[in-house]
């Protein structure tokens, strides 16, 4: 189902520039949260999934997702 905005019009899709900008800022969050020391493990799995969903569609295959999940950002 396609929300509508209060014009009516439905949402655009979110360009591949767009998706690949939040799928590297979610493994950087995601990356803070397990060097924290605070117990975030409800946030944590949920930017997992968002990341594993976000890679799929880039077409990453899940082996490479998980990998740059555990690679250490610059």
């Amino acid at each position: 189902m396609i929300r509508r905005h209060a014009s009516n019009r439905p949402e655009k899709p979110r360009s591949v520039q767009e998706i690949s900008a939040r799928y590297q800022q979610a493994i950087k969050q995601y990356q803070m949260l397990m060097r924290s020391q605070n117990d975030n493990r409800e946030q944590r799995v949920m930017l997992y999934s968002e990341i594993k969903a976000l890679g799929w569609c880039l077409g990453r295959d899940e082996h490479k997702i998980v990998q740059e999940i555990n690679l250490p950002q610059r």
